[in-house]
């Protein structure tokens, strides 16, 4: 280990945590509360890998600027002429004013609020109006002092604005890759669109919990035991948990790169889930999708498919003991044109506005005894417990690599 690990971590707990699963145990307590621990992740496992940041139905028209902050940086998500969606650190380099202020619509250029500078909506100045007195100052009058902004590697993808801080990340479809594998079979996925209400705004749900990041996407699809004991819906199913009468698993793994995941035919979850009465997310929309899939995407990316729609979560850090999570579904577009869409829509809400509370008491009780003497590293469930494995050890290989 180099010195900077080797400062928050143990080498006998990074062992543990490199284990197979019989024998392993989890990352340590201050991976899940030590500032120091977060900013070392922030530049090992956030800064070289695609990361979600927002949904992209937020900026829909050319013109349309939103600032927001990412480990305490501001940056500026802007959608071009071109229409391409854009991030770029919302500084200006002359003043250190962010450039962009607060989220505007139909923009033709931005005006910096501070001194004035302007730039056009690929993040180049175009004026710098008096700065050598002359009102119509353009580019030129900085010479070779740098005044475009700097931009972020991003890319539009799913409905998903993603973000590559560090620039070194493999290219996104790679990243993408066995996700699209798995799913593409039973789900159209390209050609879902967000849940919209009456008045045609998107559905998006934002919330944050008490929470570390780890903690929420350990809970979200990769626990899969407590299912059976924290929610109500899973408790009066007799499918689950996932196993048959000779305890035989009723579902199937997958773990690939990024890819971290279980599934199961959707004749394996008998009536766990109430019927949803609008036409499928299926490549056929009169036809229920073979499979039900469980999904996350290394790091922060949970994405459940029942078989009507792709529910996509993006869980942001914000410090150790913090995450924002933002909530959208992704439906057909022939599901939004449907006369019950809106109230078959509000049934999956209340649904999951149920589950979200049964998992946010338990990970902010887990996020609480994380901070006790007692509470180190812990075990796992071998059966039940690979892919929270593969999540642990997939962080700690990140933070390995100086």
């Amino acid at each position: 280990m180099d010195e900077a690990l080797g400062a928050v971590i143990s080498r006998a707990e990074r062992d543990a945590v490199m284990a197979p699963v019989e024998t392993a145990l989890t990352l340590p307590a201050q991976a899940y509360t030590d500032d120091a621990w977060f900013a070392l992740e922030t530049d090992r496992v956030f800064a070289r890998n695609w990361m979600g940041v927002l949904f992209a139905c937020e900026l829909p028209d050319p013109g349309d600027v939103k600032p927001f902050d990412l480990f305490d940086m501001p940056l500026v998500a802007m959608r071009g002429r071109d229409g391409h969606l854009r991030v770029f650190h919302n500084i200006v380099p002359y003043d250190g004013c962010m450039a962009v202020m607060s989220q505007r619509s139909g923009l033709t250029e931005i005006e910096t609020y501070y001194h004035g500078l302007v730039y056009d909506l690929a993040g180049k100045l175009v004026r710098a109006p008096y700065w050598n007195t002359d009102p119509q100052a353009g580019r030129e009058a900085l010479g070779a002092r740098e005044g475009d902004l700097t931009e972020v590697r991003s890319e539009e993808r799913l409905g998903v604005l993603y973000v590559n801080l560090g620039g070194e990340a493999d290219d996104i479809d790679v990243w993408l890759g066995p996700w699209r594998n798995l799913v593409s079979e039973h789900y159209a996925v390209d050609r879902l669109v967000p849940a919209r209400d009456s008045n045609g705004k998107p559905l998006i749900e934002r919330r944050s919990v008490a929470c570390n990041w780890k903690t929420y996407m350990e809970n979200a699809s990769i626990n899969m035991l407590h299912g059976g004991f924290t929610h109500e819906l899973y408790r009066k199913s007799p499918d689950v948990p996932r196993v048959d009468d000779e305890g035989n698993a009723r579902f199937e793994l997958m773990m690939d790169a990024a890819l971290l995941a279980f599934g199961h035919d959707l004749a394996m979850s008998g009536d766990t889930y109430d019927p949803i009465r609008l036409p499928t997310a299926a490549h056929d929309i009169a036809a229920k999708p073979g499979w039900d899939f469980f999904t996350n995407l290394y790091p922060n990316m949970n994405m459940p498919l029942l078989y009507a729609f792709e529910k996509v979560n993006i869980a942001v850090p914000v410090s150790p003991g913090v995450t924002e999570l933002q909530h959208l579904r992704f439906y057909a577009p022939e599901a939004l044109e449907h006369p019950d869409f809106q109230a078959e829509e509000a049934a999956v809400q209340e649904l999951f506005d149920v589950v979200h509370h049964e998992d946010q008491i338990a990970i902010e009780a887990i996020q609480s005894a994380r901070r006790s003497p007692v509470w180190r590293q812990h075990y796992y469930a071998p059966f039940w417990d690979k892919v929270h494995h593969r999540f642990n050890q997939l962080v700690m290989t990140d933070m390995e690599r100086p």
